[in-house]
């Protein structure tokens, strides 16, 4: 095979047949102009200790989702890539055609793959920027530590490495690392398809919770009287068939394909994803919390309070939380007997506002009743009582929204009844709601309406700990940090549908798990940068608002692995003053120029 990368002048013939022959564009850098995001394919040349420009050309924009429309005047000069489809990945445009050769097999044929990368330029350049900077918060968070007082050394780098993969790119799959790692800065050496499944099969349940553990340890320790996590599930569809716990269930995507269910529970203080856990995807949320509290016995959790929706509100679910000794903030929904009497008690007081009921940092109406819960403690043998918070809260503007949508379905009903039109199951939910029958049919009810009307705008919340109704709707208002985790899992880190064996899941959903735990620190250290009183103007206005762009925007710097005899170095490339900016902002130390 041959390569363009000893050429002194540019042949696009062989340049052409190189593209073709190795499925790749690469190495390429990304242009912004305006918005429209563009590759560059680049060729530099070493003369000594200075690095020179050979050429430059455009490939063609880069969409949102990674596609790579090839220019007019790229394909001018390679005519032959017409046909085909580009997609970037990382510092590489990978090409996909009829014309298009693919990589040798891996078996039997493995010796052949090998001679494809050992054609590589003993000089090589690399993509450094996301991976230094993901690897660098791997340093600064006890991650890279954890990982190696657990895994050891070796296979702490590997984990590292294959987190900052799924990390960096968000449709990254497994397959793909071989080439990833061969054109990227990491702390591993490149590893076959059948190496990486090796890996996601060798993680242990003992060493995960181990882990884990030590995850906790550093959470407890750097937070502060109370803590508290936020609880949630998702599904992630699956198209193995050899798994056995996907199973066909409700699915908060509605795929058509079984599902597994992940249990996730987050600091709401750091952001930090503490624990996981893979569970069958046919189990409930009630269930699944269930199966949390079974896992606490072996995590510390005390002076620990969960964060839920309404979900985990059922009186048996309190009961459990109450048994384990966990503190909890839920969301309740407003038909449960213990919360009706106190809504019926306090509605109308709300409605009519006041200074007292005020929550002036929010805009809303809130009360508190304090009462007692009365559970079985299976320890005692007796039935114990402790506090219980109920928190209702009435946001006026949410009540006129709703008020004004519900009379116009009101109104729309009371058409169709009367031209005796077929009703759909929502519109006939409405008619016993607000009507009721009587000799001449059915008619709208004022007092029916009086009963529901009151409730408009209203939601609970309850607590076994928070007294103040102010403080429970702040820490439960920064429960969306589990939710942002859930969206950072799927988007992100490819896991959004889990393409592996049995064998590799527990495994593959780890790796997973570290890429979200970097993810979550890079975003928060965003938003208390933001923060920060003294963060001066100019590095200010330089932090992003989202954590992808950001990371695609360290494309640019580049990383030249230079070989000896006796030796390899790094030479990094200079970095632009606005991500130095970036860097100084959030804590991360800037490369130095030369690495051994």
């Amino acid at each position: 095979m041959k390569t363009d990368t000893s050429q002194t002048n540019f042949d696009p013939s062989a340049q052409e047949n190189y593209f073709i022959e190795s499925g790749v564009i690469s190495p390429i850098f990304i242009k912004n102009n305006h918005g429209i995001r563009y590759a560059i394919f680049y060729r530099n040349k070493w003369e000594g200790s200075t690095c020179q420009k050979q050429f430059q050309k455009t490939v063609g924009r880069i969409f949102d989702d990674d596609s790579v429309e090839l220019g007019k005047k790229f394909l001018s000069q390679f005519p032959a890539l017409k046909d085909c489809k580009a997609t970037l990945s990382g510092r590489t445009i990978r090409l996909a055609g009829p014309n298009i050769a693919v990589l040798p097999p891996l078996d039997p044929m493995a010796q052949q793959r090998q001679a494809f990368f050992d054609e590589l330029d003993q000089n090589t350049r690399l993509s450094a920027g996301a991976s230094y900077v993901l690897w660098q918060i791997a340093q600064q968070n006890h991650l890279l530590t954890d990982l190696e007082d657990v895994f050891g050394k070796n296979r702490a780098a590997v984990l590292l490495s294959l987190a900052i993969f799924f990390a960096s790119d968000p449709g990254a799959v497994a397959s793909e690392f071989e080439i990833y790692s061969h054109h990227t800065w990491l702390p591993c050496s490149p590893l076959s398809s059948q190496e990486v499944s090796e890996v996601f099969q060798s993680i242990l349940n003992p060493e995960v919770m181990r882990f884990l553990h030590k995850r906790i340890q550093h959470s407890k320790s750097s937070e502060q009287n109370s803590l508290y996590w936020s609880f949630d599930t998702t599904s992630i569809s699956s198209y193995s068939e050899t798994i056995r716990k996907t199973a066909y269930g409700y699915s908060k995507e509605n795929p058509e394909l079984p599902q597994l269910n992940l249990g996730l529970i987050v600091s709401e203080n750091s952001g930090e994803p503490l624990y996981y856990k893979v569970l069958k995807g046919s189990i409930s949320d009630p269930l699944a919390l269930r199966q949390l509290l079974v896992d606490t016995a072996q995590l510390d959790t005390s002076n620990v309070s969960l964060v839920m929706d309404r979900a985990f509100s059922s009186p048996s679910l309190l009961d459990q939380l109450y048994k384990n000794n966990l503190g909890f903030i839920c969301g309740s929904k407003t038909n449960l007997n213990y919360c009706k009497s106190v809504i019926n008690s306090f509605a109308r007081e709300l409605q009519l506002g006041g200074v007292d009921t005020f929550l002036e940092e929010y805009g809303l109406q809130a009360k508190t009743s304090s009462t007692t819960w009365s559970y079985y403690d299976p320890s005692t043998g007796y039935r114990e009582r402790k506090p219980l918070y109920i928190h209702v809260y009435l946001d006026p503007f949410r009540a006129a929204g709703e008020r004004e949508t519900l009379l116009k379905k009101l109104k729309k009903l009371q058409k169709k009844i009367k031209a005796k039109s077929p009703l759909n199951k929502p519109e006939a939910d409405l008619r016993k709601q607000f009507f009721i029958k009587g000799s001449l049919g059915w008619a709208y009810d004022k007092e029916l309406w009086q009963q529901n009307e009151k409730l408009l705008g209203l939601f609970v919340l309850v607590s076994s700990s928070v007294s103040s109704a102010a403080e429970a709707l702040r820490i439960y208002r920064q429960r969306d940090i589990v939710e942002k985790n859930f969206n950072n899992l799927k988007e992100r880190c490819s896991g959004r549908r889990m393409r592996c064996q049995k064998s590799a899941l527990e495994g593959k959903v780890f790796v997973l798990f570290l890429s979200l735990i970097l993810l979550m620190n890079l975003k928060m250290r965003f938003h208390r940068a933001r923060e920060e009183e003294n963060c001066q103007e100019e590095k200010a206005k330089f932090l992003p608002d989202d954590v992808p762009d950001f990371l695609r925007s360290l494309s640019v710097i580049d990383v030249t692995s230079r070989k000896s005899e006796n030796n390899q170095f790094f030479y990094w490339d200079l970095i632009p003053k606005k991500i130095r900016l970036t860097l100084e902002a959030i804590g991360i130390k800037e490369p130095p120029r030369f690495i051994t």
